[in-house]
């Protein structure tokens, strides 16, 4: 039976082929696709160090190269943390720590070396890195507890700076990131249900909760088969009208019916910290590393590159729960393990593991702004992460994304209180701009990075989100994430975030996706727009390539694309459980190529067909696949 319905599928084949034939040749001449933009390539010059001094090499997309420097650790004069009064037994290092600091900003060239052991800081000020040069501090055995949440470390004008070895954690005793709770007696009529800490022999009832997110119930780890209940209660106006302890170990809830669809049974994960602040922000620096770090707990975002950071490196770190814990902790960073935003990009992140975060694993892009009203020279904007500074230039996108040629305003000046932002230019704007454009700051490119060799698993939210230009995701490994291992995308919810400028220029190559978008709402890799509910009428991405990749174990399709010209997928290995499994193209998606992929599994003899939104669109890239991809059952 099966060799005849495989003999019948391939007659099939045959006969659509020249049925369809004709067609794509007639519509190529009446019609063709517009021709591709050139592909971004970023090179640089092979910059001379000092004896202090070693220089990285990083290769990139499409040809690209760039350098980042860092210490020569054994060439660096040594000075000892003990030196300065650090002491595990010191309730608060913060300021032996800035005494050291301020030693090796008067002393570039030096290796700052702290002696294994935990050191407390209750943070009664702030710890600022700042006009460090060419400055190594080694952290090998050391680990740093922060007490309270906020920025714990800001890096900022900074030239050669490396921190290695250091591990850092929150103080969950006094102050616990997470909780793990299963539901009992829920009850949407009442508009309640009692949280069983199950882990725990008593809880307090005025503990913050601001979020709830299900989880795997024997992992413990984001991500519940099939499902993906959440609740964000920092995003409702009172969520939570009452909390009664009705045992030492279970509280119950009443609640304004946004926890109704909860169920008995259900485990979740419960924050108690979302974004309360960074790990590390690094702002104004460049030629900076981080390596050899283990990142144990954090209660915002941890690792966060902002304005003028570029040529930053993470190496061989590790972002998770301590394997030492004992306060039965199940999340890393309450939110991103790195966020990258408005910086000048030229960055790395290589040989990190990174796991349990409450948000992306990485997300890199640039702000954007959203035009809410146009008064000649001042204009109203949603831009919630947006650099705006006086003497920036901004360019502009239409309400369809794209671009407004010839056409610029310098900024005069800016007031960013608010939620809409009041930007004055140089210029009467009101000819040229009109509600729902969007506004783009030229002193803003986070392009140019590379991704190698990483594993990202059992986290909320998506893998990589790369919404930046000249990017290569290459050998990496992504294992149960919650959503989408990679999402490309622009995104504009004008009162809560606008972010990614459009990408030219990504190659994802050789990586492995194994049992990702564990929620089952979504596909592995995802190219979007969404501009204010809609999508946009035109291109945002031009040529991404998805090239010599396994794909196994998911549940939907492989790929979900939109807004795209210019798109490979190739030479990939795709492990199918149902016809689904496949790519899906949706509107203002052209030239794109399917060649060389191995499609198995029960699914593999339709998903190695791609879904089209259009006929036209279906018949070219039908074209384009015959005799190239192969299916096997």
């Amino acid at each position: 039976m099966i060799a005849i319905r495989n003999a019948t599928v391939k007659m099939l084949r045959r006969l659509i082929s020249l049925l369809l034939l004709p067609a794509a040749l007639l519509l190529a001449r009446i019609s063709p696709p517009p021709a591709v933009p050139a592909r971004i390539t970023l090179t640089e010059d092979v910059p001379v160090c000092s004896p202090f001094q070693t220089a990285d090499t990083v290769n990139g997309a499409a040809g690209s190269i760039f350098y980042i420097l860092r210490p020569k650790s054994d060439a660096l004069t040594v000075v000892q943390s003990g030196s300065f009064g650090m002491l595990e037994s010191a309730t608060d290092n913060t300021g032996p720590f800035l005494a050291a600091i301020d030693y090796c900003r008067a002393n570039p060239n030096t290796k700052l070396v702290i002696a294994p052991g935990v050191y407390r800081f209750t943070q009664t000020y702030k710890i600022v890195l700042q006009g460090l040069r060419n400055i190594c501090i080694e952290g090998e055995g050391a680990k740093f507890i922060f007490c309270k949440p906020g920025r714990q470390i800001h890096v900022r004008n900074c030239v050669g700076l490396e921190i290695h070895g250091l591990a850092i954690d929150h103080d969950r005793v006094n102050d616990p990131i997470d909780d793990v709770a299963v539901v009992q007696n829920a009850d949407p009529n009442a508009h309640t249900l009692d949280f069983c800490f199950f882990e725990k022999t008593d809880v307090d009832e005025t503990m913050v909760l601001k979020a709830a997110t299900q989880c795997d119930p024997q992992s413990l780890t984001f991500g519940a088969p099939g499902s993906e209940k959440e609740v964000y209660f920092t995003n409702l106006e009172q969520p939570i009208l009452h909390v009664a302890k009705v045992s030492p170990n279970v509280l119950r809830v009443t609640h304004d019916g946004c926890m109704d669809s909860f169920a008995d049974g259900e485990t979740y994960i419960l924050r108690h910290h979302i974004y309360d602040g960074e790990g590390i922000c690094t702002e104004n620096s460049t030629h900076v590393t981080y390596s050899g770090m283990k990142i144990y707990g954090g209660t915002g975002c941890f690792f966060v590159f902002g304005v003028g950071a570029s040529h930053f490196q993470i190496l061989d770190t590790t972002v998770g729960v301590d394997p030492q814990d004992t306060t039965g902790a199940h999340v890393s960073a309450a939110a991103d393990a790195i966020h990258i935003a408005n910086t000048n990009g030229r960055f790395r992140v290589e040989g990190c593991d990174i796991s349990r975060q409450g948000d992306d694993a990485l997300n890199v892009h640039d702000g954007l702004g959203y035009i809410h009203a146009v008064d000649g020279d001042t204009v109203q904007m949603y831009a919630s992460a947006f650099k705006l500074s006086a003497g920036d230039t901004l360019r502009f996108k239409d309400a369809e994304f794209q671009d407004i040629p010839d056409f610029s305003a310098v900024i005069v000046s800016a007031d960013t209180s608010g939620k809409l932002k009041t930007v004055r230019f140089d210029r009467d704007v009101s000819d040229v701009l009109r509600p729902g454009f969007i506004a783009c700051n030229t002193a803003a490119d986070s392009s140019g990075y590379v991704l190698r060799n990483n594993y990202i698993h059992e986290n909320r939210a998506r893998g990589f989100l790369l919404q930046s230009s000249c990017g290569l995701c290459e050998n990496n490994r992504f294992y149960k994430t919650q959503m989408q291992a990679i999402k490309i995308v622009v995104d504009i919810i004008p009162e809560l975030w606008q972010e990614g400028t459009g990408v030219n220029t990504l190659e994802i190559r050789g990586n492995t996706f194994d049992r990702c978008v564990v929620g089952e709402n979504s596909e592995v890799i995802t190219l979007s727009t969404h501009l204010n509910g809609r999508s946009a009428d035109g291109y945002a991405f031009e040529n991404i390539d998805v090239v010599g990749n396994t794909f196994s174990a998911f549940p939907g399709r492989v790929v979900n694309a939109a807004n795209v010209n210019g798109f490979n997928f190739a030479e990939s290995a795709v492990q199918t459980e149902r016809h689904d499994n496949a790519l899906r193209f949706g509107a203002y998606c052209e030239n794109l190529r399917l060649y060389g992929n191995d499609w198995q599994g029960r699914g593999a003899w339709l998903a190695k067909y791609p879904r089209c939104k259009t006929m036209r669109e279906w018949i070219f890239l039908y074209s384009e696949i015959q005799g190239s991809s192969r299916a096997k059952n």
